[in-house]
């Protein structure tokens, strides 16, 4: 019996030490790295980008948008969830800051967001309004 005393022992120990290490809330979920957002319009690099834990709208226009606007422009979030595609404007700054700090939502996967310029799949009519041109 006094044998498998350390025996036991050590397996609780290295139990209880497998089941801190995966239960930790601090952790980004397993499927953050497989989730992507789309950027489009004028970008340097239009296209799927893998999410980084805790991206947001403010953390994904200062890491793609290399120089200042100069002026205020408006991108778009395009949000598509199973009950439709929503789209949001948000405004930028001169220095491209957000307007409203409210707007800075967390992004999603499958999140677009949409810059002046460029050609995209949202950037055609970001804002959803028909558009009529000559003869239509």
């Amino acid at each position: 019996m006094r044998r498998f005393l350390p025996l036991t022992l050590l397996i609780t120990l290295l139990a209880a030490a497998c089941k801190s290490q995966t239960s930790s809330s601090s952790r980004p979920p397993a499927t953050a790295s497989s989730c992507r957002y789309v950027l489009s319009g004028s970008v340097p690099d239009p296209g799927p980008h893998d999410f980084v834990y805790g991206d947001t709208v403010s953390s994904v226009v200062a890491r793609n948008l290399p120089t200042p606007p100069g002026k205020p422009i408006t991108i778009v979030l395009v949000r598509r969830a199973p009950e439709g595609t929503t789209r949001q404007l948000i405004q930028l700054d001169a220095n491209g800051k957000l307007m409203d700090p409210k707007q800075d939502w967390a992004l999603r996967d499958g999140d677009e967001l949409v810059f002046p310029g460029g050609t995209g799949s949202a950037s055609s009519n970001p804002t959803g309004t028909p558009r009529h041109g000559p003869g239509e």
